[in-house]
């Protein structure tokens, strides 16, 4: 299997933890319920500059009345943006908020884990193009400072599910800033540059090292997510452009008497 950047995803041997074994044809090694010392520490990345790799968009957290407009999951050129991005392409995701709570988000399920194992999941790096200014004003919340970017794991598949008119996502994705039990906050779009009436794109990183804990089904899959969810009442657009995540196997701290 070809491990590159550019690839669509590349799982590779991120470390070895201290009391790890295994050998070299099990690069998550494996285990048969909770973490074992054959497990290991994994780095997942995605470079949008070419294709999606799969990763597949959904909206959610609306009712029927104010379902979102304008909503896109798509592959787009950036050259216009600097000659940094010529001849580059990034992960467009972009929706009207009618809900003051909008959540648009890609999803794909990471293989090549060890099976029903308690990970760390977090994100070192993601970065992206936005084109909200910092510091501006917006129906119901700011445009930068009130859309914040999220990411999620899950054994189960995230999807939308619709009760009664409501379409909530069906695992704990939190709200907006309030992180859930199956997500966590990297920061919001606010992309730095000064509020003087325009919309310019400029890039941002977006991090978090905290990370989640989430275990594996016993295929050694993991859902993941990363999302926008939105207190601006008006459309947002921001691109993609990678992504780096890591899996580290969970070690519950010692206790001593």
């Amino acid at each position: 299997m070809t491990r590159t950047w550019k690839a669509a995803l590349s799982v590779a041997t991120l470390a070895l933890l201290a009391a790890c074994g295994g050998d070299d044809d099990d690069p998550a090694g494996t285990s048969t319920g909770g973490t074992t010392p054959t497990a290991r520490a994994v780095l997942v990345t995605q470079d949008f500059k070419v294709e999606t790799g799969g990763w597949t968009g959904e909206s959610s957290d609306y009712t029927t009345e104010t379902a979102p407009a304008n909503v896109v999951f798509e592959l787009r050129d950036i050259s216009q943006y600097g000659a940094t991005y010529k001849d580059t392409k990034a992960y467009f995701i972009s929706g009207t908020n009618r809900s003051d709570d909008l959540l648009l988000y890609v999803k794909k399920q990471i293989t090549g884990l060890a099976v029903n194992t308690e990970y760390t999941f977090t994100v070192p790096s993601m970065n992206l193009l936005s084109n909200a200014h910092s510091g501006c004003m917006g129906v119901g919340g700011a445009p930068g400072e009130s859309v914040w970017v999220i990411a999620a794991a899950s054994p189960t598949e995230p999807k939308p599910v619709t009760t009664n008119g409501d379409t909530r996502l069906n695992i704990d994705h939190g709200n907006q800033a309030a992180p859930g039990a199956a997500s966590m906050m990297l920061g919001n779009i606010a992309n730095g540059l000064p509020c003087d009436g325009k919309q310019t794109y400029a890039s941002k990183l977006v991090t978090n090292n905290t990370g989640i804990r989430v275990k594996t089904d016993g295929e050694g899959k993991v859902w993941v997510l990363l999302g926008i969810d939105s207190g601006f009442e008006a459309t947002t657009g921001i691109y993609l452009q990678n992504v780096t995540m890591t899996f580290v196997p969970y070690v519950p701290p010692t206790t001593t008497t």
